[in-house]
């Protein structure tokens, strides 16, 4: 096939010190890579598009075909998600599942995966958060039958948060403690990251007379196919027709640069998802000096603290941190599509006391905008890119094991 003889580990001349050598690494252009590799690397990391099998085929999603054009040779695979076909050897980051292959673990396509992720070829795996880690290790006792496979797979288990560019400390616009309370809610998925709980907080607030103003960057996708949405539209009438609220402000498309400042002016940020595994938007908005109230699923707990940086508001989980009715069947029930109104209501009053009690708490706020800011500090660009550059090298020459020091750190988040 062409794929295998295009994805070649690329032979490097003898250099006098190896680990300084400049690599030439292929990496996805998607937007969660971004997060997730180095910023300024030394290594030469050239983006190419790839081939989504997902859209031909739910139960292939978990591997992936890099644009093969132009013509070149690799030192390593950066993969994120999606195992990548061929024969350069790789390293692959996740967020939550790995392999993909919702609802056939354990078949003959798993063990085949699985394989991949095992073999030499494969020289790191990669949790985005604690979160992944657990989500890995759990699948993997369920469905991969080897005790071998288990342990080699475990061995190569790292863990390294995302990462992005802090502003200086100085640039940041503390939204002051006086008139309207402001909100910002920023998801494309507009239900399931939780732009109806922003909508019915916006009509509460107004029948309470209490000056909430609600920003809404969305393009207003829900239902269909959104796992976590009710999947008949009727749904979402009630909560498309809070929009025209006057204290509601929609924008249906921004550039990057004017949400930050959006998230700036703003007093707190929403993220009541039910179903996110890591939550970038959070992310940007602590990094932007903005308190993030979200729900307690996912990885969010894990750089949310209640009260301190954010709010976290409950939703029921399983053991390993999803929403329980992740996967229902058939979410055009009436059961189901009740439960999910309920759910947006509770979460919406439980927000919006949240929100009250701290902007009436005089300098409360203006305390959690710079707890939000500190928090963040482990997510510098710096940090991950000397980490991501000395993976490189490392994976360039073999398998890179956990450090006795990783598999403690790991061991001990488990207690």
């Amino acid at each position: 096939m062409f794929y295998d003889n295009y994805f070649v580990q690329m032979k490097l001349p003898e250099r006098s010190n190896p680990a300084m050598a400049r690599r030439t690494i292929l990496a996805p252009t998607r937007y969660p890579w971004r997060f997730n590799g180095p910023a300024n690397s030394r290594h030469q990391i050239e983006h190419r598009d790839f081939l989504p099998l997902n859209y031909l085929s739910s139960k292939i999603e978990g591997v992936t075909l890099f644009k093969p054009w132009p013509v070149r040779r690799f030192d390593l695979v950066h993969a994120f998600n999606r195992i990548p076909v061929g024969r350069c050897p790789f390293v692959i980051g996740f967020e939550s599942h790995l392999p993909r292959a919702f609802g056939i673990e354990g078949g003959r396509w798993w063990d085949w995966m699985t394989g991949m992720l095992a073999s030499e070829r494969c020289r790191g795996i990669v949790a985005i958060s604690d979160f992944a880690r657990r989500m890995f290790l759990a699948q993997h006792e369920r469905a991969t039958k080897s005790a071998a496979a288990r342990e080699i797979l475990s061995g190569k288990l790292h863990m390294r948060l995302p990462n992005l560019a802090l502003p200086p400390v100085a640039d940041l616009v503390q939204a002051d403690e006086t008139g309207e309370i402001r909100l910002v809610f920023v998801g494309n998925h507009f239900a399931r990251k939780g732009g109806c709980v922003a909508v019915v907080m916006a009509e509460l607030a107004r029948a309470r007379g209490i000056p909430l103003v609600v920003d809404i960057v969305s393009r207003l996708e829900m239902g269909g196919a959104i796992w976590t949405d009710p999947s008949d539209t009727e749904t979402f009438k009630p909560y498309l027709a809070r929009l025209a609220l006057p204290n509601v402000r929609v924008h249906r498309d921004l550039a990057n640069a004017e949400v930050l400042a959006l998230l700036r002016r703003a007093h707190v940020s929403l993220l009541t998802t039910f179903g996110d595994t890591f939550g970038y938007s959070a992310l940007e908005s602590l990094a932007n000096g903005t308190p993030v109230l979200a729900t307690r699923q996912g990885a969010l707990p894990e750089f949310i603290a209640h009260g301190e940086n954010g709010f976290l508001l409950d939703l029921p989980t399983t053991p390993d941190g999803e929403w329980v009715h992740l996967g229902t069947p058939d979410r055009a029930a009436p059961n189901f599509v009740r439960m999910w109104n309920d759910e947006v209501h509770r979460l919406a009053e439980e927000a919006l006391d949240a929100l009250v009690a701290v902007s009436g708490t005089a300098g409360r706020m203006r305390a959690m905008q710079q707890a939000a800011r500190r928090s963040v500090e482990r997510f510098s660009q710096g940090q991950a890119t000397a980490w991501w550059d000395d993976f490189y090298d490392r994976a360039c020459s073999g398998i890179v094991p956990a450090t006795r020091a990783h598999q403690l750190a790991l061991a001990g988040s488990e207690a």
